[in-house]
């Protein structure tokens, strides 16, 4: 999974919510552990959906991304093991959206997760970050510290294909303040090809000249039962098979890079 660079950290981000940008987070990272690569989830959303789905009792106390961003620890001693192989975890709790404020007053605000992934993650193919549903500082700074952007887009949500257009304008500026970040793949979710909204979503993604990923993940019920990934609990399900075939896009090969 490694590239020639190293650890490749992959942020999945849209300012939409209910896109299934955690669900799509989650469950290629356990795609990816199951195929042998050690993989970080980094949960930086206050909301904390990716932390209960890989198992992760929010209410432990334990160091979260919040105390690394604020410098109470390093991002090493936030790592908690998950009960999905391969997969690591540094948790995110209620209280990360007051980082923040506490980030807006400071100098660089934008990389503090980036200087906090320096020297941290190196023991790791992926890092996958999952970001806010919005374009405040938390994913902003995931957006920095990310080489690659995954952009979910619900396929039955045309605000879903805005919020990608919104996402597309900022990854452009912070390319033109010199910030090294990608946009690797729309990753088309809830998908019904039945439905006309299906085909009025993709001729205006086709539209936007980003990176579309060949994988396409299904509208299944069992994504909003999931108590877990869903690659693991349902392995020969519809929903686990497209979630395999997406990390597999990204394993084996990079997809088209657009600013």
């Amino acid at each position: 999974m490694a590239n020639d660079e190293g650890v490749r950290v992959i942020a999945f981000a849209n300012q939409k919510g209910g896109v299934g940008k955690t669900t799509s987070a989650v469950n290629v990272a356990a795609a990816l552990g199951a195929d042998g690569n050690r993989v970080l989830v980094i949960d930086a959303d206050p909301q904390f959906r990716a932390s209960v789905l890989l198992g992760h009792d929010v209410g432990q106390g334990l160091p979260s991304l919040l105390e690394v961003l604020t410098g109470e620890c390093e991002l090493g001693d936030a790592v908690v093991n998950t009960n999905v192989a391969g997969v690591d975890l540094v948790p995110a709790r209620r209280e990360l959206s007051g980082a923040e404020l506490l980030l807006v007053t400071q100098v660089r605000r934008e990389e503090f997760l980036t200087r906090a992934l320096a020297g941290q993650v190196d023991d790791y193919d992926a890092v996958l970050l999952d970001t806010p549903p919005n374009l405040g500082l938390l994913t902003v700074n995931g957006l920095c510290a990310a080489g690659e952007v995954v952009v979910p887009v619900s396929m039955v949500d045309a605000g879903a294909v805005q919020g990608a257009v919104e996402l597309q304008g900022t990854v452009s500026n912070l390319v033109a303040n010199g910030i090294s970040v990608r946009i690797v793949a729309i990753l088309r979710t809830l998908v019904d090809p039945r439905r006309i909204m299906y085909q009025a979503i993709r001729e205006a993604l086709d539209q936007l000249d980003l990176p579309q990923a060949e994988a396409e993940i299904p509208m299944r019920a069992q994504f909003q039962n999931a108590t877990g990934p869903v690659v693991i609990s349902a392995p020969d399900s519809p929903g686990a098979y497209a979630y395999r075939a997406f990390a597999a896009e990204l394993a084996g090969r990079r997809l088209r890079l657009v600013a």
